[in-house]
C-alpha cells in the first residue's frame, strides 16, 4: 500500500498514479459500515480494472474546527487505520491534512482537487457523507460536481440488530461497559495501543503484576472497571485482564483513569515496550476494598471470570 500525504494548497497532482476507485471518509473505527464503503470501492476497482484507494483525513475535522485537541474520542489512531486498510488490500491511501484552509474549499473545488486531479474515476461514500465548506456538498449530488469525469456509489445506512452502525454508537457502548456489543459493530475487538510505563508496582507485591499503559488522550477509553482482554507485546499474544480506574483501595488521586494490564503466565520486564490491548468483555465495576487481602481474593475471582470469558469468546 502506498501512503500519500496531501497538504492543501500544495500542488499534489500525481502523474504516477493509476486511475482508481476511491472510498472517502474519516472512517473512525473502520467499523462494519465503513467496511462496506471500502469494499464497494474495492469491488468496483476489480470489475473495472482500476486500483483501489481510500482517502481519510488527519487530524479529525472537529479538532481543527473547534480549535482544541480531542479527548476520549477517537476509536482508531491513524496508524491503526493504515494497518486495517492494508489488510483489506488497498493500493493507495491518501491522508489529507485537515486545516481551516481546506475547510473553506467549495464542494466543486474539493472534487476538482482531491478527486479529479488525483485520477479518481469512481468514488464510494456513505449516504451521509458531505464535503466542501460547511458540508455543502452531498454525495447524492455528485453528478453536478463530477461533470461526467467520475462515477460514484452511495452506501445506504448499515444496521445491526435494527440500530445504525456508527462511531457514535460504538463510543456509547464502550462508555457503558459493553465491549462485546461494540466489537460486534466494529467487526473486531476494540483495541488500545500504548507504551508500558512504571506505576506504583503494588500488583507485583500481591501476585498480580500489571503493565501500566500510556495512552494518547485523544483515544476513547472504555468505562471504568475490570475487563477480560487479550494483548500483543513483543510480537506474542497473551490472555489477561485489565483495570481501568483510579485505584480507590489505595486512595490515590488521578485526574484520568489509569489503565493497568495483568497478563496470565507472564513475567518478563516490558517497560518501554509497546502493547496492544483488545477488550473482550466487562467483568465488574471498580470497587474500593478494606485491605490488600480482600483485594487479592477479588482479583482471583476476576482472573477466573476473565479466563472463562476469554474461553467462551474463542
Amino acid at each position: 500500500m502506498e501512503v500519500i500525504r496531501l497538504n492543501y494548497p500544495e500542488d499534489y497532482k500525481r502523474n504516477h498514479l493509476k486511475p482508481s476507485s476511491l472510498a472517502v471518509g474519516f472512517f473512525d473505527g473502520v467499523h462494519r459500515g465503513h467496511q462496506q464503503v471500502i469494499q464497494a470501492a474495492i469491488d468496483y476497482a476489480k470489475e473495472n480494472n482500476l486500483e483501489s484507494a481510500v482517502m481519510t483525513f488527519d487530524p479529525h475535522p472537529l479538532a481543527v474546527l473547534k480549535n482544541e485537541p480531542l479527548s476520549n474520542f477517537l476509536l482508531t489512531s491513524l496508524e491503526e487505520k493504515k494497518a486495517i486498510f492494508e489488510k483489506m488490500g488497498i493500493r493507495y491511501l491518501f491522508v489529507v491534512s485537515f486545516t481551516k484552509e481546506l475547510a473553506k474549499l467549495t464542494p466543486q473545488e474539493f472534487v476538482d482537487k482531491f478527486f479529479i486531479d488525483l485520477s479518481i474515476h469512481h468514488v464510494a461514500a456513505g449516504f451521509d457523507y458531505s464535503f466542501g465548506h460547511k458540508g455543502a456538498g452531498k454525495i447524492h449530488d455528485m453528478d453536478q460536481y463530477a461533470r461526467g469525469k467520475l462515477s460514484y456509489t452511495v452506501i445506504d445506512k448499515v444496521t445491526f440488530e435494527n440500530e445504525k452502525v456508527s462511531s457514535t454508537r460504538i463510543r456509547e457502548l464502550l462508555d457503558q461497559g459493553q465491549p462485546n456489543q461494540a466489537n460486534e459493530l466494529l467487526g473486531r475487538s476494540y483495541t488500545l495501543t500504548g507504551h508500558v510505563v512504571k506505576g506504583y508496582q503494588r500488583g507485583r507485591e500481591i501476585g498480580y503484576p500489571t503493565a501500566n499503559l500510556e495512552i494518547d488522550e485523544s483515544r476513547a477509553i472504555p468505562k471504568v472497571g475490570i475487563y477480560a482482554v487479550t494483548a500483543i507485546v513483543q510480537g506474542q499474544n497473551y490472555d489477561g485482564m485489565a483495570s481501568i480506574g483510579y485505584n480507590p483501595t489505595f486512595e490515590e488521586k488521578h485526574e484520568q483513569p489509569i489503565i493497568e494490564v495483568h497478563l496470565f503466565n507472564f513475567e518478563s520486564d516490558i517497560y518501554g515496550e509497546s502493547m496492544q490491548v483488545s477488550f473482550c468483555s466487562y467483568i465488574r465495576d471498580e470497587l474500593a476494598f478494606d485491605g490488600v487481602d480482600e483485594l487479592t481474593q477479588e482479583l482471583k475471582e476476576d482472573e477466573r471470570k476473565a479466563k472463562e470469558a476469554l474461553k467462551n469468546n474463542q
